[in-house]
């Protein structure tokens, strides 16, 4: 049985369906907004035996935290600490004691993004708050001499317009505004939601072990989704300002050449590579 937890945020929820589309026998969590199908579990304040499944666990995915975003991660540091790493490590202390093999969210933020082309065992180096959580747990598994999977990460995008997501939302907000501000600095590999999910299930198959690197479009940047959005969808009347990540007044810094290789993965697992072209004929047909 795979367990999900936080199977009611965005990335849980979907990795949680496609699991069961693919006939895995999956169970997930939800911590304060009660969702039908899934059990009660705050992080928080809950051990892990207090979840009861008539199965035996195989893998865990570690999906759950708060202040995910990176400069909320600064803004309640204390909690986010306590949540997305003191307690993250007691599941992984408890999968490791169950003989289950847990499976991490990470993140391209591991990275200091001077060099970009990152391959899975380049030094680490994070320079905001959010990537100090994420490489912290990882090197908890790194050192641990246990089974364990890393998912490495950019940006996850969907295709739904309210899914508050990287590419819809530049739809959305060209398709309401006549300017946006978009950085053109900070590269990056966006991955597919759907994409994560088939991958994941694939690495679950085979029985991988490790760090992996996935993604979904080629080395980008905001400000070329941007104009790649108001191009496919004919938005001759808006305007795309480039500009500086860094000069925008964010509390953290951002790193900025993070694309990720996934030179292993293509390999392992087939992971294929699309335009952005490819993707808004996704969400096209969904508006």
């Amino acid at each position: 049985m795979i367990l999900v937890l936080g199977a009611s945020g965005y990335i849980g929820n979907n990795l949680y369906k496609n699991f069961l589309e693919e006939g895995f026998d999956v169970a997930g969590t939800y911590s304060s907004k009660k969702i039908d199908g899934l059990i009660h579990f705050d992080i928080r304040n809950m051990n892990l035996d207090k979840i009861n499944l008539s199965k035996k666990i195989s893998h865990i995915i570690i999906s759950s935290g708060i202040n995910i975003s990176i400069d909320n991660s600064k803004k309640d540091w204390k909690n986010s600490y306590y949540v997305n790493v003191t307690k993250t490590k007691k599941i992984i202390d408890y999968c490791f004691d169950k003989n289950i093999t847990p499976i991490y969210i990470s993140s391209d933020g591991v990275f200091d993004g001077q060099k970009g082309g990152y391959v899975e065992i380049d030094k680490k180096n994070p320079i905001n708050c959010y990537g100090v959580i994420k490489n912290e747990v990882e090197d908890y598994l790194l050192k641990s001499g246990n089974k364990f999977i890393i998912l490495r990460m950019g940006r996850v995008f969907g295709a739904d317009l309210n899914d508050n997501t990287i590419i819809t939302n530049t739809v959305r907000q060209l398709k309401e505004r006549k300017k946006l501000l978009c950085a053109d600095d900070e590269i990056f590999t966006p991955i597919y939601i759907k994409d994560l999910s088939i991958a994941l299930i694939q690495l679950v198959r085979k029985g991988y072990e490790g760090v992996i690197h996935l993604i979904s479009i080629e080395a980008t940047s905001r400000y070329k989704i941007a104009m790649a959005v108001k191009k496919y969808f004919n938005l001759h009347d808006t305007e795309i300002i480039p500009c500086k990540i860094n000069s925008l007044g964010l509390l953290e810094k951002r790193p900025l050449l993070i694309n990720l290789d996934s030179s292993k993965s293509n390999s392992l697992i087939g992971n294929k590579h699309y335009d952005i072209g490819y993707y808004l004929d996704i969400i096209k047909k969904k508006i």
